[in-house]
């Protein structure tokens, strides 16, 4: 029951890539720039890059399934919401309480799958919960593509309500027992509301100090603000953390093995594959001249091969190892990157093809080892705190994709009067160049063992 809710959960969640497949359609229907456009990801984001230690640090005291529940609550009712706007600024807002909702799908569900089974068994069970995600991506990008065409944006969220609807009734039918019930000897703890108020705000606060760098540039005074703002958001945090008041981020979750470099592998691999989801796009419209639904159907390939990477990896993690297989996963990612990089301004499919399915497999295999990685070695009444800094790392990883790639691909076009595909171009060699230090990270960190 722990996997099939959980991958329902993230199945859920990554629906909303069909939000990239329609961003060139969002640009055009309401009438917005590339630039504005993607503040419908960087809020969403952003609220989800705060909401995750919040989510994992109620699970490990009260228990999954209530907090699991309300995230789906949270997630449906906004999606509901959001397909009956027409203008980008309430879609921008609502996409606030979705972030948080799907914040609380995508910490709980690996943490509920984690306390259901043992170290020796996590990868497997892991592989095949996350490879839910590469299908949700499947669905959502190619399902996004057709009803985004032929009905319009709208649907892309009123579809997901009867999903959301048949989730919350497995979970809170379905989520019993010791899976349900806070961690021994926690449930009287007090919960750390102080702490979580300041680490969501601080989160926040920097993700919007990213976004605003990079529209109005990395020196302006709205950017330069949030940045001091989120100073001393952290300063507060860590003197918090210190005296003991702030309990939210537990002590010792960073000696747990593979804790740092699953979290930097994850972090940095995000960074460099998100381009995939927001740039890609633009490729494939404006230079490829292809449609949306072609779209879909190429991002559905890439969240295919997800999905058989995800699975494949949860296998061979439990068998050799998983910072082997984690290592993999990145240099696959980067052969990935440096093929679509290079498909050319009047590319063949073929070689279209070729380059989503590579990137598709090397992102799955990482995604499912590093998880495995990072929780591995997690005791279970930790499993909320640090799946929460896996989505973390990934919802950071993925705004800071965003403000970094744009920038050089910005700098690449008006400082050096490079053509748009030779911007793209540089991109995604500079993106495959982080993909191979996502993996370097993990095994520094295996030598320094030795």
């Amino acid at each position: 029951m722990a996997i099939i809710i959980g991958s329902g959960a993230l199945f859920l969640g990554a629906l909303d890539f069909s939000i990239n497949v329609n961003l060139p359609r969002f640009r055009s229907e309401l009438g917005e720039t590339l630039i504005s456009v993607q503040l419908i990801i960087i809020m969403y984001h952003g609220a989800r890059s705060g909401t995750g230690f919040v989510a994992g640090g109620i699970a490990d005291r009260f228990g999954i399934k209530w907090p699991l529940v309300a995230g789906i609550v949270l997630y449906t009712v906004a999606v509901g919401l959001i397909s009956l706007q027409d203008s980008l600024t309430p879609i921008v807002a609502l996409r606030i309480p979705q972030g948080i909702g799907v914040a609380i799908l995508f910490t709980l569900a690996p943490a509920l799958v984690a306390r259901a089974f043992g170290p020796s068994r996590r990868g497997a069970a892991l592989g095949v919960t996350l490879g839910a995600m590469g299908l949700g991506t499947f669905a959502g990008t190619l399902g996004g593509g057709f009803l985004g065409q032929e009905i319009g944006w709208q649907a892309i969220f009123w579809a997901r309500i009867p999903i959301g609807i048949a989730l919350l009734i497995a979970a809170s039918v379905g989520l019993n027992g010791h899976l349900a019930k806070p961690v021994k000897g926690r449930a009287n703890q007090r919960f750390d509301l102080p702490g979580s108020v300041t680490l969501f705000a601080a989160l926040l606060i920097f993700v919007l100090a990213m976004s605003f760098a990079r529209v109005e540039g990395w020196l302006s005074p709205l950017p330069l603000a949030l940045f001091a703002v989120t100073i001393v958001l952290g300063f507060i945090f860590a003197k918090g953390k210190q005296s003991g008041r702030f309990t939210i981020f537990p002590s010792g979750l960073t000696k747990f093995a593979g804790f740092k470099s699953g979290t930097a592998s994850n972090l940095l691999l995000t960074v460099a594959s998100f381009v995939m989801w927001f740039l890609f796009p633009f490729y494939v419209a404006d230079v490829m001249g292809r449609s949306g639904l072609t779209l879909g159907a190429l991002l559905a390939l890439m969240a295919g091969m997800n999905f058989a990477g995800s699975g494949l990896a949860g296998w061979l993690a439990d068998r050799i190892g998983d910072r082997p297989v984690t290592f993999a996963g990145t240099i696959i990612t980067a052969v990935g990157l440096v093929l679509a990089g290079s498909s050319g301004s009047n590319p063949t499919m073929t070689t279209v093809v070729t380059a989503t399915a590579v990137l598709g497999l090397g992102f799955g295999m990482h995604q499912a080892a590093v998880y495995a990685l990072t929780l591995r070695g997690t005791p279970s009444e930790h499993a909320g705190a640090t799946s929460a800094a896996l989505t973390v790392s990934q919802t950071i990883g993925t705004v800071l994709s965003i403000a970094l790639i744009t920038t050089i691909l910005n700098w690449q076009q008006s400082s050096n009067g490079a053509t748009f595909y030779e911007a793209y171009r540089f991109s995604y060699y500079v993106a495959a160049v982080i993909a191979v230090i996502s993996g370097l990270v993990v095994l520094r960190q295996r030598s320094k063992r030795r």
